[in-house]
């Protein structure tokens, strides 16, 4: 068991959770991706606060069960993320063999693959291919 933002979690856990965020990342039209962030904020009922700390003031969020708490997270990390980037920066690997997804990152925004690795087998792959065939 891990512990993510205070809770204890399992792989199963884990494994549920990246399943319904999946579908965020591997739609392609930012109205459908408002959709599903708003969805699982609504499902997770997360609610934000402002504490004080001294003279700091410090946003955060609160859900009614624990067991939320970590698709809470993800859901306002991407609700935060979403409104302040181009929503086609969010991705899903281009190599077939991979389920991974990413946030592009890159000047560009021409990212396809979630790393080297699956990239470089991308195209080691169509390299033979392109050998066999041409030989």
């Amino acid at each position: 068991m891990e512990e993510r933002f205070g809770v204890r979690v399992g792989d199963r856990v884990l494994a549920g959770i990246a399943d319904r965020l999946h579908p965020v990342f591997t739609t392609s039209g930012s109205t459908e991706r408002a959709r599903l962030v708003t969805g699982l904020l609504s499902e997770t009922g997360v609610r934000p606060e402002l504490h004080a700390d001294g003279d700091l003031l410090h946003a955060g969020w609160l859900v009614q069960e624990e067991r939320d708490t970590v698709l809470a997270a993800a859901a306002v990390a991407l609700r935060d993320y979403l409104a302040q980037h181009d929503s086609r920066r969010l991705g899903a690997c281009a190599d077939r063999r991979c389920a991974d997804v990413y946030v592009d990152t890159s000047p560009g925004g021409r990212r396809r693959f979630c790393s080297v690795t699956c990239q470089n087998r991308t195209r080691v792959a169509a390299f033979r291919n392109r050998r066999s065939a041409a030989g």
